[in-house]
C-alpha cells in the first residue's frame, strides 16, 4: 500500500536513497572487492595449510579460520551479506571442518521457519496499512508538546518493532514524521527537533527490537543456536528477559538526544493538523485490516501461552499464523515472494550452521578460554567484555554478523566459567547486538533515517556514543543483578 505522505518528503532524501540502492545492487567488482575476498579466503587458506594449535582439534582450527572469513567479509561487503551466509555454510564441507550432512541439518533450525512465518505476517501488515494506522494513531496521543511528541514518535518505533522488524517500522515511520517537520518547516541539518524526531525512529528501532523473538532476526538466531544446545526459549520467556532492558533504556536514550539536542520547537499544532489530515485519508479500517489484526491476535496469543517446546515451538505457531492469513486470502504467494527477505533467512540460516559449528569443534570454547584468561576469571569482567566486544563489533557490521561471531565464543564461556550460564551469556549478546548507535551503516535503521537528511553522520556519532555507553551501563546491570540475581540463570 502506498502511504499518501510519500510524495511530500523531500525529494533529495529520496534521491539518497535511490542512488545506494544502486550502489547496492550494481554488481561491479571494484579493485577494493577484488581485494577483500582476496585476504578473506587468503586468511582461510593459511588455516587450511597450517598445524592447529595444542587444545584445539583440527576441525576447529578451521571453524576460526572460516569465522575470520566471514567477519572479513561481513565488514567489507565484496558480496551481500547473504551470500557470506550460505558461503559459510558451503566452505565447511568444502574444507572438512563438517560434513555437509551436519551442515544442512543445523540449516533447517525452527528459528529459520519462524523467520519465514514471521516475515509472512509483516508482509500482510505492511500489504494493507494497518502499521501505519497504528503509527498515526500512536502519534496522535502525544501531541501537547515537541518533547511529548518525539517521545511518541520513539514509542511508536519501540511498540512496532515488537510486531514486525525493526528496519521495516523505520521504512514506515519515516515518511510520515518527515511529512509532519515539513508541515512544522523544520530545516534539516538545522532543526533539532528534526534529528531528535529522526534519531527516535531510528533509536526507537532498534531498543524496540530487543523486546520480543519478532523484532530482531538476531533475537531468533540466539534462540535458534541455544536449541541446538538443548536450551529452548517461548517468547513470553523471551520477554521476560528483555523487557527490563527495553523499558529503561528507552526513556533514558529521549533524555540523552533532549539534552544532546535542545529543542526549538514550542508550537506542534501543524504536527497535530498534518497528523489529522492522513487519518482521515485513511479511512476506517477496511476488511482485510480487520482480517489481519485478528490473525495478528490469535498469533500473539498463541506465541505467548503455547510457544513453549512442550507445546508449539515459535516456528510452529508463525507458520500457522501464516497459513491463516492464505486462507483469510489477505495475502498471496505473489506478495510473499516480493516481501519476504529471502537473502535474510540465508543470512540467518548459514549463521547458525557457523555457531553450531564452532560449539561443535570446540572452537568457541577454545577462544572462550584465552578470553577468560585475559579476564583474569572476574566475571564481572567477563561479563563487561561480551557486552563491549559485541556493541564493537555490531556497530560495524550486521547485526546477525556480531551476533554469530560472538555467540559461539560465549557459550564457550558458559562452557569454561561456572559462573555463567549458556542462557546468560547468550542473552547478553543477542541484547548488546542490537545497540548499533554510532555509525550510518551499523543498523538500517539508522541508514533510513538518515536518508532523510534531518541529521548528519556527525550528529550521529554526537548522540549515539553516550547512547552506547548508557545502554551497555543498562545491560550490565540487568544481566549482574536481574538476570543473573533474581532469575538465576
Amino acid at each position: 500500500m502506498r502511504n499518501n505522505s510519500v510524495s511530500q518528503v523531500p525529494a533529495g532524501a529520496w534521491r539518497r536513497v535511490r542512488v545506494e540502492k544502486k550502489k547496492d545492487e550494481e554488481n561491479s567488482f571494484s579493485r577494493w572487492n577484488a581485494l577483500s575476498i582476496l585476504v578473506a579466503f587468503s586468511v582461510l587458506a593459511v588455516f587450511l595449510v597450517s598445524p592447529s594449535p595444542s587444545g584445539i582439534s583440527h576441525e576447529g582450527w578451521l571453524m576460526i579460520g572460516i569465522l575470520l572469513m566471514a567477519i572479513i567479509l561481513w565488514i567489507t561487503t565484496p558480496i551481500p551479506i547473504a551470500v557470506t551466509g550460505f558461503l559459510i555454510m558451503v566452505m565447511q564441507p568444502v574444507v572438512g571442518a563438517a560434513k555437509a550432512e551436519e551442515v544442512f541439518h543445523s540449516f533447517g533450525n525452527q528459528a529459520v521457519f519462524f523467520l519465514i512465518g514471521v516475515f509472512i505476517i509483516a508482509g500482510a501488515v505492511e500489504k494493507h496499512g494497518l502499521h501505519r494506522r497504528i503509527a498515526l494513531k500512536f502519534l496522535g496521543r502525544f501531541e501537547k508538546s515537541p518533547r511529548a511528541f518525539t517521545f511518541g514518535i520513539m514509542l511508536a518505533s519501540a511498540f512496532l518493532s515488537f510486531i514486525m522488524p525493526a528496519h521495516g517500522v523505520a521504512a514506515l515511520l519515516l515518511p510520515i514524521v518527515v511529512s509532519i517537520l515539513i508541515a512544522m518547516k523544520a530545516i534539516p541539518r538545522q532543526s533539532n527537533f528534526g534529528k531528535v524526531s529522526m534519531l527516535a525512529i531510528a533509536y526507537g528501532c532498534s531498543i524496540g527490537s530487543l523486546g520480543t523473538p519478532i523484532g530482531g532476526a538476531r533475537n531468533a538466531l540466539a534462540i535458534g543456536i541455544l536449541a541446538n544446545e538443548g536450551i529452548r526459549i517461548s517468547f513470553l520467556e523471551w520477554m521476560k528477559y528483555s523487557m527490563p532492558v527495553v523499558v529503561m533504556a528507552i526513556p533514558a536514550v529521549w533524555l540523552i538526544l533532549q539534552v544532546a539536542f535542545p529543542i526549538e520547537v514550542r508550537d506542534v499544532s501543524d504536527a497535530r493538523r498534518e497528523i489529522e489530515k492522513q487519518v482521515g485519508e485513511m479511512g476506517s479500517m477496511k476488511r482485510d485490516e480487520w482480517v489481519v489484526s485478528a490473525v495478528l491476535a490469535i498469533t500473539a496469543i498463541l506465541w505467548i501461552f503455547f510457544s513453549s517446546p512442550e507445546y508449539l515451538g515459535l516456528g510452529v505457531v508463525a507458520l500457522l499464523g501464516s497459513a491463516l492469513l492464505f486462507f483469510t486470502g489477505s495475502i498471496s504467494w505473489e506478495d510473499v515472494e516480493k516481501r519476504v527477505p529471502w537473502g535474510i533467512i540465508l543470512l540467518y540460516g548459514g549463521a547458525i550452521t557457523l555457531g553450531v559449528g564452532m560449539n561443535s569443534t570446540g572452537a568457541g570454547s577454545w577462544i572462550a578460554g584465552a578470553m577468560l584468561n585475559a579476564a583474569g576469571n572476574n566475571i564481572y569482567l567477563v561479563i563487561l567484555s561480551l557486552i563491549l566486544f559485541t556493541v564493537l563489533l555490531t556497530n560495524v557490521m550486521s547485526n546477525v554478523g556480531a551476533v554469530a561471531t560472538l555467540l559461539p565464543i560465549a557459550l564457550g564461556v558458559a562452557s569454561e566459567f561456572s559462573g555463567i550460564s549458556p542462557l546468560l551469556a547468550a542473552m547478553i549478546v543477542a541484547l548488546s547486538g542490537g545497540f548499533a548507535f554510532l555509525l550510518v551503516i551499523s543498523t538500517p535503521a539508522n541508514a533510513i533515517t538518515y536518508s532523510s537528511g534531518y541529521f548528519s553522520t556527525r550528529d550521529l556519532l554526537k548522540a549515539g556514543g553516550v547512547v552506547n555507553v548508557v545502554c551497555m551501563a543498562i545491560i550490565f546491570a540487568v544481566a549482574v543483578i536481574y538476570w543473573r540475581g533474581a532469575l538465576g540463570i
